[in-house]
C-alpha cells in the first residue's frame, strides 16, 4: 500500500451558498444633496450602524436624518425592521464639478506654519498651480477663503476658475472645491502635488480627493429611470424633496411604460407624499383618469412624512417565512398623528366627520394615518393600502414583485452554478420547470398565491386564450398557478432564449367584512 495523495495534496471542502439571495424591498431615498458625487450611482446603508453611518456621511442637521431614524426604527407586527436604505442624488438642477477632500486635514497650527505652499487643481483639462500663504488663517474657514481667492485669481482661464468656491465642511471634515460652471461636459481633475514652497495637497486632504463631474438637470422620472438602469437594490422610490404635479405625473407615466394600466416594472414602486388635501385630490383625479397604477399616494396633512412609514412597512416583509405576506392596511403607526381627529361641534356643524374624510380619501385611493376605537382603546394605524387602476391593491403589487425577483434569482443561480441549461431536447423543458416551480410553491406558502380559490369565467377565458390549454384554468384554481414552457421558435433558437407563460391566483387580503343580521321572534 502506498501513501494517499492527501498527504501531499490536502484538500478542504465546504458547501458554498448560492451566488444571490432575494433581498427585502428596501427604500430608495432621492436626495438633492451636494455631498453625493457623480461617481456614486447610489449609496447603501445597512446593519446596526446604518443610522450612524448616514449621519456621518450627511450630517444630522438635515430633514432626512430624522426620517432615516424613523425608517430603521420601525417595528412590524412580526418584530422585523428594515435592513437597508439606498440613497441616490436627484439632480433637480445642473451641478458643477467638485473636488471633495478627505478628513485627513492637517492641524490648523501646521497649516498656519506654511507661508508659501501650493497644489495643482485642474478644471476642464486646464491645470492651475494654486499658491497660498496660510500664516494669517485662524480657522479652517479662513484657509478655505484663502484658497478660493487664489483659485479665482485665474479668471482668465474662464468661469470654471473665476466663479469657483471653496468651503470647509464640518460634516466631511475636509475641504470641498467646486468649479464655477454647471452642466454635463465640465470636469474636475485630480489634485496633484504643488511645486512652489510646501506641497499642500496631502496636508489639505486633497491628494486622494473624491471627484464629481458636471451634470445636467434631470426630471424626477429621469432620475427613476437612471436608478433602475443602475440596478439599484431599492424598491420603494420616494423623496422629501418638493414634487410638482408635473413631476409626479411624468414619473407615474414612466412607470406604466407602454402597458397602460399595468406597470412595466413591478419591482419598482413610487411613493408620493401630499401635505395638502386639495393638491392630492387634483393629482389623483388626473392620474386615475389615465388608469395609472403602481404608485402610492400618502395623504400627510400633519406633515410627518408618512411616505417614509409606507416604505418602512414594505421593507420589513420577509417572504421567506410562512404566511408572511401582509395587508397594507391596519399597520402600526406608532409616533404618528391620525388625521381622523374631527369631532368638535364646529367640525360637525360644518359637515366634517372622520368617516366622511376617510371615505373621501378612500375614493381616491389615498393612504393615511387614521385611528380606530375610542378613549383609551384607540389604535393609531396606517392604511388603506389601495391603488388605483386595474392592477390591484398595494399588497398584490408587492407580492408580484417578490415572485418576479425570486424566480429571477433562482434561475440566475442556476446559470452561475451549472455549466449550461439545455435549450432543447427531451429533458430541457423538464429541467427548466424544476427551476421555476419552487418559487411558485413558496408563493403558496407565504400567501402570495391562493390555493383552492375561484377563477371567474372571464378569467378562465383569458387564461385559455393566453395558454391555449383547456386545463390551465383548472390548474390555476386548484393548484394556485399554471405555467408552461413555450415551444422553441426559430427566433428563440437564434437568441438562445426560452419563453415561459405563467398565470397565478393572488392571495389578496380583506379590508372589510360585511355581516347581515336578521332577527326573528321579537
Amino acid at each position: 500500500m502506498s501513501l494517499p495523495f492527501s498527504k501531499f495534496v490536502p484538500i478542504s471542502a465546504s458547501v458554498q451558498s448560492p451566488s444571490f439571495t432575494v433581498e427585502k424591498k428596501h427604500m430608495l431615498l432621492a436626495m438633492d444633496n451636494a455631498l453625493i458625487p457623480t461617481s456614486s450611482a447610489y449609496l447603501e446603508f445597512s446593519g446596526s450602524s446604518a443610522v450612524a453611518d448616514f449621519g456621518a456621511y450627511f450630517g444630522k442637521n438635515i430633514p432626512e436624518y430624522a426620517e432615516v431614524q424613523k425608517y430603521f426604527g420601525y417595528l412590524s407586527k412580526t418584530g422585523t425592521s428594515p435592513d437597508k436604505l439606498v440613497v441616490a442624488r436627484w439632480y433637480k438642477e445642473a451641478a458643477a464639478p467638485f473636488i471633495k477632500g478627505l478628513s485627513s486635514v492637517a492641524e490648523l497650527s501646521a497649516l498656519k506654519a506654511v507661508s508659501e505652499g501650493s497644489f495643482n487643481v485642474s478644471f476642464d483639462g486646464t491645470e492651475f498651480l494654486v499658491v497660498v500663504d496660510l500664516s494669517a488663517a485662524n480657522s479652517y474657514s479662513d484657509v478655505a477663503t484663502t484658497i478660493r481667492n487664489a483659485i479665482i485669481a485665474n479668471s482668465s482661464a474662464g468661469e470654471m476658475f473665476g466663479n469657483a468656491s471653496v468651503t470647509y465642511s464640518s460634516v466631511t471634515g475636509g475641504f470641498i472645491i467646486t468649479a464655477g460652471e454647471t452642466g454635463k461636459g465640465h470636469v474636475a481633475g485630480a489634485v496633484t502635488a504643488g511645486t512652489t514652497g510646501t506641497d499642500l495637497s496631502a496636508m489639505l486632504g486633497l491628494d486622494n480627493a473624491v471627484l464629481s463631474q458636471g451634470t445636467d438637470a434631470e426630471t424626477f422620472a429621469e432620475f427613476c429611470d437612471r436608478l433602475l438602469n443602475a440596478n439599484s437594490s431599492g424598491y420603494s422610490i420616494t423623496t422629501l424633496e418638493k414634487l410638482e404635479q408635473a413631476d409626479i405625473e411624468a414619473a407615474v407615466q414612466w412607470l406604466q411604460g407602454s402597458l397602460g394600466e399595468q406597470t412595466i416594472y413591478s419591482l419598482v414602486r413610487l411613493v408620493f407624499n401630499f401635505t395638502d388635501k386639495e393638491t392630492f385630490k387634483t393629482v389623483q383625479q388626473a392620474l386615475i383618469e389615465k388608469g395609472y397604477t403602481g404608485y402610492v399616494a400618502c395623504v400627510d396633512l400633519n406633515q410627518e412624512n408618512v411616505n417614509i412609514l409606507d416604505c418602512a412597512i414594505c421593507a420589513t416583509i420577509n417572504f421567506e417565512t410562512a404566511n408572511s405576506t401582509i395587508n397594507f392596511n391596519f399597520q402600526p403607526a406608532t409616533g404618528y398623528t391620525p388625521i381622523t381627529k374631527l369631532g368638535t361641534v364646529v367640525d360637525y356643524q360644518q359637515g366634517q366627520t372622520n368617516l366622511g374624510l376617510a371615505e373621501e380619501l378612500d375614493s381616491l385611493y389615498g393612504s393615511y394615518i387614521y385611528s380606530v376605537g375610542f378613549g383609551s382603546q384607540e389604535q393609531v394605524l396606517y392604511g388603506m393600502g389601495l391603488m388605483s387602476g386595474d392592477f390591484g391593491t398595494e399588497d398584490v403589487q408587492v407580492n408580484e414583485s417578490w415572485l418576479e425577483k425570486d424566480t429571477q434569482t433562482r434561475i440566475m443561480n442556476g446559470f452561475i452554478a451549472l455549466n449550461k441549461l439545455k435549450l432543447q431536447g427531451t429533458d430541457a423543458k423538464e429541467f427548466l420547470s424544476t427551476m421555476i416551480a419552487p418559487s411558485y410553491e413558496k408563493g403558496k406558502t407565504n400567501g402570495t398565491i391562493a390555493q383552492d380559490g375561484t377563477v371567474s369565467e372571464a378569467d378562465r377565458n383569458s387564461i385559455y386564450q393566453a395558454m391555449g390549454v383547456a386545463g390551465a384554468a383548472d390548474s390555476v384554481e386548484q393548484n394556485g398557478y399554471y405555467f408552461q414552457i413555450e415551444d422553441l421558435s426559430d427566433e428563440d433558437i437564434k437568441l438562445r432564449r426560452a419563453r415561459v407563460k405563467a398565470a397565478y391566483l393572488c392571495g389578496g387580503v380583506i379590508n372589510k367584512v360585511r355581516i347581515s343580521n336578521t332577527l326573528y321572534g321579537a
